[in-house]
């Protein structure tokens, strides 16, 4: 992907993709992608049907930019937005331009298949009084705010990092500032999932501070409870996932004391975290995974063929 001006991008080769009238071209849905714009042009001049696959909103949207992105969906044949949440903010939206077309998604996941292998029973009485991050250490993360409220939060708490990224050297010495160096864990960027078990199942909850996206299904799909912040719009889409009380707890956005008291309630009622654990596990699967998101995505090429 090569940068231009105002934020725009450039794909070399993707303008030059052959299409024919009987194909379904599935582009991804960013508008700033020029060559992307270009080749739904092609598309349309070729007579092909179109998928829009996209984000209806982000953590990062701004109203003007959605409103510019709807317009653009006119275009396609269908749009696959992210989640059925996604679909349904659509459908109510005031500035959605009419056009009949197909709107689905895909409840976007991951593979669950080893973790469902890997994972044992989760039962909070056998269970230290450890936390689980995992994700990117990015400004995204927040996990700064995650420090200040384990240090706020009762000093028999754990925290295990799994990732890395830009962030990593600042949040090791705020640990060090904190003085919870005996308190954190830092494990690095782990890809093998029987190492991921290895600590997520002597976890008894997930957080994450920022703007939380597949790490939440990851972490729910070990049956971990999950701690977020309560501001959705600031959240990726797999945000859908989370119901408070139910699969885990919200904390009032930015605020660490909030946080705090929010593990600190939840993490001493091990009724509570079993109930919400449970509830996790149905929650991922079927949906939220990619046998899921293959049988969606194959049930919407169906409903495109059957409109040739």
């Amino acid at each position: 992907m090569r940068d231009l001006p105002l934020g725009l991008a450039w794909q070399p080769g993707v303008a030059r993709i052959p299409v024919e009238r009987d194909d379904i071209v599935v582009l991804s849905g960013n508008p700033r992608q020029l060559s992307t714009l270009v080749l739904l042009i092609k598309a349309r001049i070729a007579g092909a049907q179109v998928v829009w696959w996209g984000h209806y909103w982000s953590s990062t949207s701004r109203r003007w930019r959605q409103v510019l992105r709807h317009l653009l969906m006119t275009a396609a044949d269908a749009l696959l937005f992210y989640t059925d949440d996604e679909v349904e903010a659509f459908e109510k939206d005031a500035w959605k331009f009419k056009k009949a077309q197909i709107v689905t998604s895909l409840n976007n996941g991951i593979d669950i298949k080893d973790i469902r292998r890997l994972r044992i029973p989760y039962r909070a009485r056998e269970r230290k009084m450890e936390l689980l991050f995992i994700g990117r250490l990015t400004p995204k993360a927040n996990l700064g705010l995650g420090l200040d409220a384990l240090e706020k939060a009762n000093p028999e708490l754990t925290l295990h990092v799994i990732g890395d990224g830009e962030m990593r050297e600042s949040l090791q010495n705020k640990v060090h500032d904190l003085g919870l160096q005996d308190r954190v864990i830092w494990h690095g960027a782990l890809i093998d999932e029987e190492r991921i078990a290895a600590i997520a199942n002597r976890c008894k909850a997930f957080l994450y501070p920022g703007e939380v996206g597949l790490s939440l299904i990851h972490g729910m799909a070990y049956g971990l409870p999950a701690f977020v912040h309560d501001m959705r719009t600031r959240h990726m889409p797999e945000i859908a996932v989370f119901r408070d009380q139910k699969t885990g707890r919200q904390f009032q956005y930015g605020s660490a004391v909030s946080f705090a008291a929010i593990i600190n309630d939840t993490m001493s009622n091990p009724e509570e975290l079993e109930e919400m654990s449970a509830c996790a596990l149905s929650t991922i699967g079927p949906d939220f995974t990619t046998k899921g998101m293959q049988a969606r995505f194959e049930a919407l090429v169906r409903a495109l063929e059957s409109r040739k």
